[in-house]
């Protein structure tokens, strides 16, 4: 009996061990077919990497005509988009100069503010002339954007002007003469349009002329000194109270003719004797006056009495004193004008 049971595990275990073997077997076929297909995929993926690389390496070293429409593209995409993006922001600021209008019913004055809103962006010089009419707010918003967006065109035909002189290099090298004279007709324009942007040729001289008149606006809470130089303005805060823009946690700017300032301290923190950096704007201090055109709790806000400011002249400097004694802070907006 024991000998039939040892006989009877053995051929059990035999039999396993067949079953075993062939089941290898049979999967050992699989693996020999995709082995190869593996080894070509690997193989053609090696090839593709290196007609890559060599493709990167020569269009590194030859041009083609599409190297300057890929250049003209990138110049073109770039332009619009900060030009728009200057625009819009000028609209805002315009848009609201002209609700002020409205509400105090000048129809004049909102329909040129229309006008200026519609001829934005401005790109070149013969487009500078605002309308009729247009608020003495509204032209310094004009006037904020045209420096802005002639900037930005002159900094990108800066950038670009060495890039198209290299294509045109290329293209010559190349063969394509075409192309060539194409991307140095380019070149020549960015060049020339940068001559005609540049600062300072508003004066008969060659230098930037002063403003006429502009306005300042802050939120103020107790005495705060306004500067005005010939170069620019600043702030300057002579005693403890807060700086202007700062009371109780605030964090407001300064507006010059609309334009937003965040005047930047030499101390930190929000109160305590200070001076800003300068905002720069050519005037002719100290030969200057000022005028309160509005002082109110909102910046756009109802307007109230408040103590007058008083003006002096510091050193050359025309100082505008805005004393405030009174409880809270408050938006002042002056208006600073030029005398004989």
């Amino acid at each position: 009996m024991e000998e039939l049971f040892q006989s009877r595990k053995r051929e059990a275990s035999h039999a396993s061990f067949q079953l075993r073997t062939k089941r290898k077997s049979e999967r050992l076929p699989s693996l020999k077919h995709e082995y190869p297909a593996m080894k070509r995929v690997l193989f053609l993926l090696s090839l593709f990497v290196s007609a890559c690389s060599a493709w990167c390496q020569t269009v590194g070293k030859e041009a083609s005509p599409a190297q300057l429409a890929f250049e003209l593209a990138e110049y073109n995409a770039k332009r619009a988009e900060g030009t728009t993006r200057l625009a819009e922001a000028a609209k805002t600021q315009l848009s609201q100069a002209q609700q002020e209008q409205m509400k105090a019913g000048n129809l004049e004055a909102a329909n040129a503010i229309a006008k200026a809103i519609e001829s934005l962006p401005i790109t070149s010089p013969e487009a500078v002339i605002p309308p009729d009419g247009l608020p003495s707010s509204a032209v310094g918003v004009l006037k904020d954007h045209v420096s802005k967006v002639f900037a930005g065109i002159t900094g990108l035909n800066k950038l670009f002007i060495p890039r198209f002189e290299k294509v045109k290099t290329d293209l010559l090298k190349s063969g394509d003469l075409a192309g060539a004279n194409a991307a140095a007709v380019k070149a020549q324009e960015l060049t020339d349009e940068s001559a005609k942007l540049s600062p300072g040729k508003a004066g008969s001289g060659g230098k930037q002329e002063a403003v006429e008149s502009f306005t300042v606006e802050a939120l103020i809470d107790g005495g705060s000194e306004l500067h005005v130089t010939k170069e620019g303005i600043y702030w300057m805060v002579p005693g403890g109270e807060a700086k202007p823009g700062l009371h109780q946690g605030s964090n407001e700017a300064t507006y010059v003719n609309g334009t937003r300032w965040k005047p930047q301290w030499r101390i930190k923190g929000d109160r305590g004797p200070d001076t800003s950096e300068v905002y720069p704007i050519k005037t002719t201090s100290p030969k200057l006056a000022s005028e309160t055109v509005q002082v109110s709790k909102e910046r756009f806000g109802k307007n109230e009495n408040r103590t007058p400011v008083v003006t002096s002249i510091k050193d050359d400097h025309f100082v505008v004193t805005i004393r405030d004694p009174e409880g809270g802070s408050r938006w002042y907006k002056l208006r600073i004008k030029a005398i004989p």
